[in-house]
């Protein structure tokens, strides 16, 4: 279980770490195209990596594969437009303040739909969780935001956790029958062929000269947030409950705040430091106090 925790948090590491430099490749390159970009070069590493393991068989109802079609155009497709856009129009502070609460979208998710109890336990980790990241993400007195602020911005990125809690929801029933990489490989694949359409468009309607400062970026971007991160989250969602994973999407926040203050030499306060601790206990009561129980195997129908 140790292992399965680490799993998730590195995950969500790389997400957070992620969004920096994302932000600095779509000055350059349009969204769409460099989506897709994104996840050809996923797609060619994991699938031939499928052959070599030998897990190209996919063993799958129909409705199985809905699924993961729907895994990839909720936590893939949507996401990555709903986020990216969204962090273009308002600021990182809203932007921080509203992903703090994906642990809460995964975990009433989870409890209206799997039927996951949330535990007393539980529901003091979530609010510990989402008042720990919006301490880390607001700004206090005179530096704090609000003219700036966008309606349609904050209204993306809504639209990016409630996206991020689906695609939680959903890898979880599916991880029952299929390996991480087999995941990681069909919703890479499928992500691809979401945004083929859409890229094609853009490269035809903008003059393109993407530096190749740039292209190592979108490299190191789609190694690890396609293929490294989507292959922990598998691996760690599989043993243990959706609504504990989703305490460990505050990872993503406490992460993107430590590479601001790395690489963007932005200032840690005090509250940042306290809405950190916050984070982690929050990890460490549900880690102590969730006994997860065991899932069912599906029956092929």
């Amino acid at each position: 279980m140790n292992l399965a925790y680490i799993q998730l948090a590195l995950s969500m590491c790389l997400v957070g770490i992620n969004i920096a430099v994302g932000k600095i490749i779509i000055q350059s390159v349009p969204i769409f195209l460099f989506s897709d970009i994104r996840f050809i070069i996923a797609s060619l590493v994991l699938v031939p990596m499928l052959f070599i393991q030998r897990d190209v068989r996919f063993n799958l109802t129909k409705k199985e594969w809905l699924m993961l079609f729907l895994q990839a155009f909720f936590g893939v497709f949507l996401f990555s437009i709903f986020m990216l856009y969204g962090v273009s129009y308002t600021s990182a502070i809203s932007a921080g303040i509203i992903t703090s609460t994906t642990p809460a979208c995964i975990a009433l998710i989870a409890l209206l739909f799997l039927k996951e109890k949330l535990s007393r336990n539980n529901f003091i980790a979530i609010c510990l969780a989402v008042i720990g990241i919006i301490l880390i993400s607001v700004k206090w007195g005179n530096n704090a935001v609000t003219s700036t602020d966008t309606l349609q911005g904050n209204v993306l990125v809504i639209c990016a956790v409630v996206s991020e809690a689906l695609f939680t929801i959903l890898a979880k029933p599916l991880s029952i029958k299929l390996k991480p990489l087999q995941m990681a490989a069909m919703v890479n694949l499928f992500g691809f062929i979401l945004f083929t359409p859409f890229s094609v468009h853009q490269l035809l309607m903008v003059d393109l000269k993407i530096n190749p400062v740039i292209w190592l970026l979108i490299i190191y971007y789609s190694l690890t947030a396609s293929v490294l991160s989507f292959i922990l989250w598998y691996r760690g969602i599989t043993k243990v409950p959706a609504n504990l994973a989703g305490l460990f999407t505050v990872f993503m926040p406490v992460s993107s705040a430590f590479s601001g203050v790395l690489f963007l030499h932005e200032s840690l306060t005090i509250r940042h430091v306290i809405g950190i601790i916050m984070a982690m206990t929050a990890i460490l009561i549900a880690i102590k106090k969730t006994v997860p129980k065991k899932i069912p195997i599906a029956s092929s129908e």
